[in-house]
């Protein structure tokens, strides 16, 4: 069974990533994230009848939650150390 306390751990940490834009919708900020992550890509080429097509996008589907929240984590600690150097 997964960690229940995952759930509140993973929203604190929306909340956090949240608030570094705060005019991005919800549906964009989870749209943003997966998009970021290399494990959610979709990127193939199919060749129809000749005519060569590519299709990308995400599958957010079969992330394990522990990985996505290593994911906020690492977007918590970049914003935090862009901070950092801005205030020097």
């Amino acid at each position: 069974m997964r960690d229940p306390e995952r759930i509140q751990r993973i929203i604190d940490k929306l909340i956090t990533v949240w608030s570094m834009d705060k005019d991005c919708r919800f549906g964009q900020l989870v749209y943003a994230i997966f998009w970021q992550m290399p494990q959610t890509k979709i990127i193939d080429e199919q060749v129809p009848k000749g005519n060569i097509c590519h299709r990308y996008g995400i599958d957010p589907f079969n992330i394990e939650d522990d990985v996505f929240e290593a994911f906020l984590d690492r977007i918590i600690e970049e914003e935090k150390l862009v901070i950092s150097q801005r205030d020097l």
